[in-house]
């Protein structure tokens, strides 16, 4: 055997050494590189588990008053005409649409209270085929109220609710932050709740907000685990999602190792236990990305 080939052998032998190195390092803690990789593919594909132990029976939400959006006082320009109007129920109040022109171009919302008026913002988005308005009939108190049904304001808001209060001739505008929002009753009270179920978010987040007649507003909170549940200590980034299962309103609330199921009433959840437990929001994530 010659130089050459003898050569030859000998670096074969040392690549093939460092291969097995390679697949089969041993670690202080005996784990060898590959079970770790195996371990970390195992970790990664590892799905939250169904925990309930983990989260108390009930919880009062935290809730905060809904200052809605800012308004400043103003009247229709000089020109401007009339182009809707539409009245509160049982009090001085209007929402009124003025036109800076012959047709519906350069429209602006305005609040007219008792001796007051306010300007709601550009209402460039008005469709004059579709319902605008129409009374917020669920108000209790020395109040009236409109679901504004078109964009308007400063952020461009979807939907929102104009509430007027009869005393001191004011009004709160309840714009949900320009998020998307529908009125449900999620404890058959028969007040309903205002709902915005971001499941397009990441993490996904339910927006509850409800009337609080002994104070005459509006109050929101978005439902998170680490303020609903502060004893247990958990600071990861958590997800809320409501489902609407056979008539019964489902809360989801859990993070990437574990979830819970809960109901709504009154301003407190409650846990429940359904029969299926399955992951209904790893479920509507994996159906939106296939």
């Amino acid at each position: 055997m010659n130089i050459t080939q003898r050569t030859g052998i000998m670096i074969l032998m040392l690549l093939g050494t460092l291969a097995c190195s390679n697949d089969q390092v041993i670690h202080h803690n005996g784990i060898t590189t590959a079970n770790m990789t195996t371990a970390n593919s195992e970790h990664s594909n590892q799905k939250p588990a169904y925990r309930p132990d983990l989260f108390p029976e009930s919880a009062a939400i935290p809730f905060d008053e809904n200052l809605g959006q800012p308004l400043e006082s103003g009247a229709p320009p000089t020109g401007a005409k009339l182009f809707k109007s539409f009245a509160l129920p049982q009090s001085d109040a209007e929402v009124l649409v003025y036109t800076s022109g012959d047709d519906s171009a350069g429209l602006t919302g305005y609040l007219k209270g008792r001796n007051s008026e306010w300007k709601l913002g550009d209402l460039s988005s008005f469709n004059v085929n579709q319902d605008w308005i129409h009374s917020l009939n669920s108000l209790t108190g020395d109040v009236s109220g409109a679901v504004m049904e078109i964009p308007f304001g400063s952020i461009g808001a979807k939907k929102g609710l104009l509430i007027y209060h009869h005393n001191s001739d004011s009004w709160n505008v309840v714009d949900f932050q320009g998020h998307p929002a529908i009125p449900l009753d999620l404890d058959n009270d028969g007040v309903p709740e205002w709902i915005g179920n971001q499941t397009d978010w990441v993490p996904p987040a339910l927006e509850i907000h409800r009337w609080v007649a002994e104070h005459d507003r509006f109050e929101s909170t978005v439902l998170q685990w680490s303020s609903l549940f502060p004893d247990t200590d958990n600071e990861a980034p958590s997800y809320s999602a409501l489902f609407t299962e056979n008539g019964e309103h489902l809360i989801q609330i859990g993070n990437s190792d574990a979830y819970a199921f809960f109901t709504y009433d009154q301003g407190v959840l409650k846990q429940c236990r359904p029969a299926d437990t399955r992951d209904r929001v790893l479920e509507m994530q994996m159906a939106r990305h296939h």
